[in-house]
């Protein structure tokens, strides 16, 4: 059976996480949207950008509708404001969200809740109030994501300030130790079944774009158990912890949802949102956790929308597909998109020897291959090409695409240009 899922909003940093961890799923079938035109355009294939926003009445209305079109099982949050939403809407949802119950919810996404709720479990950091702190201190608005409107306060001047700016902030002791997020799966009743710790290497806007797996520490294994037995989540989710200056860990926030640099975990074994959506579906499952040495670092990556219509490939062979001797993997990539497509491709070489043989020695099947046009008498390879046909020519040489796109008026691309062919949208 096939699971019909819906992100929202799909572009952020969660939903491209989400999308990255389920394209691959043989039981899941994604869409996504986004209330703003994000790049969840240029990954999700059914796609739709909607007017309202997460505080917007019409927001479930308009949602209701996409669930209808598409026949949804579930609708994925990936935005922390989208979560209370989804929460005390449930009931007029047409399919059922991945969230928790609406008081779990606002605890949640309010860190003086949750501060108040855990705070027996002797996890929290001590609040300060004006006047009666040490500082330095630290300040961060209650209701928010990643690190924004968070500062060090040095001084009661402004931690008054801040205190009576009409914003609702926690105001914390300073905890200047290593900072982790703690990654946590639980089955469809709440119950633990793994926390894995990462340290946050480099933070970028509230997101940790460097991060590898933290040592074992018994101290953060007993704040996932301890938060998991209070609050019973379910699925996937996340809490951020750092060290006081006893190196004792202290919460800093639980999430009861995906986080964008999960993904460092989902590759040591544990898809969060597959195994998300299992509980929330009630479906069985089991962790499979690795642990070996890794890093993640992350940068900004391109997609493309390259508005080409071909309907054939003329292809070059040296320093093109064979790449410094082996075949490049992007073009081997679009050689098996184009045959599932069914776009011909044509390669025209002057290799020095026999094509096929090099073909073969090298493990490519020449059936990839609609014909193999071998020159070897110096004519122009626009010569291969028909006047007037709809097709595109990839050749690493400035000459050979000079030619042919003078004398054949159609695209042409080096190596370096291909990525822009490639379809990534799942």
């Amino acid at each position: 059976m096939t699971v019909n899922v819906l992100v929202f909003p799909c572009g952020s940093e969660i939903g491209l996480e989400i999308h990255a961890a389920l394209r691959h799923a043989k039981d899941i079938r994604l869409h996504g949207a986004s209330s703003v035109s994000d790049h969840g355009e240029f990954v999700y294939a059914r796609y739709r950008q909607i007017a309202a926003q997460a505080s917007s009445a019409e927001l479930v209305p308009q949602l209701n509708a996409l669930i209808d079109a598409w026949d949804i099982d579930l609708v994925v949050p990936a935005h922390d404001s989208v979560i209370p939403v989804l929460a005390d809407n449930q009931q007029q949802l047409h399919a059922p969200a991945m969230v928790p119950d609406p008081a779990i919810a606002a605890i949640c996404r309010n860190k003086n809740r949750t501060y108040a709720r855990l705070q027996h479990l002797g996890i929290v950091p001590r609040g300060v109030e004006p006047g009666t702190a040490d500082y330095p201190i630290f300040a961060k608005p209650a209701v928010g994501q990643g690190s924004q409107g968070a500062e060090r306060v040095d001084d009661e001047a402004r931690h008054r300030q801040l205190a009576g700016s009409g914003v609702e902030y926690v105001f914390s002791e300073y905890l200047p130790g290593t900072e982790y997020t703690v990654d946590c799966i639980s089955s469809a009743e709440g119950t633990l079944l793994h926390a894995a710790a990462r340290v946050r290497g480099r933070v970028k806007s509230g997101i940790s774009v460097r991060t590898e797996p933290a040592a074992a520490d018994p101290g953060l294994e007993a704040m996932a158990r301890a938060i998991a037995a209070e609050l019973r989540l379910k699925g996937a989710w996340f809490f951020q912890a750092r060290r006081d200056r006893h190196g004792v860990p202290k919460l800093l926030e639980v999430a009861p949802r995906i986080a964008g640099s999960m993904a460092l975990n989902r590759m040591r074994g544990i898809n969060y949102p597959l195994l998300g959506i299992y509980a929330y579906l009630g479906k069985p499952f089991s962790v499979l956790p690795q642990h070996y040495p890794l890093v993640m670092d992350r940068a900004l990556g391109n997609r493309w929308r390259a508005q080409l219509a071909y309907e054939r490939v003329y292809l070059d062979l040296d320093d093109t597909l064979l790449v410094r001797g082996t075949p490049e993997p992007q073009v081997m990539a679009l050689l098996y998109q184009w045959s599932a497509h069914g776009i011909p491709v044509v390669l025209v070489t002057r290799h020095a020897s026999a094509p096929e043989q090099t073909l073969a020695r090298h493990r490519i099947c020449a059936d990839l291959f609609e014909r193999i046009v071998h020159l070897r008498d110096g004519s122009p390879k626009s010569a291969v090409i028909p006047p007037g046909e709809a097709a595109i020519f990839i050749d690493d040489a400035y000459r050979e695409r000079a030619d042919v796109a003078y004398s054949r008026g159609i695209p042409v691309f080096d190596v370096d240009a291909l990525e822009q062919l490639r379809e990534l949208r799942a």
